[in-house]
């Protein structure tokens, strides 16, 4: 599959301002594809930014680590104070039916996911700093 070409806008007759519309030494044509880098070609980062982004990510993990025991605590207790007011709630799926419940669960689920996410960055970004040399293997 091969990328559409990327074009710039033509403005009024597709000629900058003292320029011409094939485009010059000032910058990329205004019309036709932009044959120059992608914009979004990452740059490689320093060992420092590397270091720094792996704290910040061990921290998220922490933080996502404490609030999935924080939701888990929070859905034991709305669970165990729904089935004091209604004792016919025995089944995971009856206890789902209760809107109170479901959120708590939700809530811890998003946690999870949360967690998820940092720890596979940080095992990626590991991987990275592993490739370029910045970092020993284990």
């Amino acid at each position: 599959m091969s990328r559409p070409a990327v074009t710039q806008p033509a403005g009024s007759g597709g000629a900058r301002s003292g320029g011409t519309a094939g485009g010059t030494a000032g910058g990329p044509p205004l019309r036709g594809p932009y044959r120059g880098p992608w914009p979004g070609r990452r740059a490689i980062p320093t060992e420092a930014q590397l270091r720094a982004r792996m704290r910040m990510l061990a921290e998220q993990i922490e933080i996502s680590q404490a609030e999935i025991v924080l939701y888990r605590a929070a859905y034991e207790r709305a669970s165990e104070e729904e089935a004091a007011d209604r004792p016919w709630l025995r089944g995971p799926l009856e206890r789902l039916a209760v809107p109170r419940l479901a959120h708590a669960l939700a809530r811890e689920l998003d946690a999870m996911e949360r967690f998820r996410l940092w720890a596979e960055e940080l095992y990626y970004l590991q991987e990275e700093a592993r490739a370029t040399g910045l970092l020993r293997s284990p």
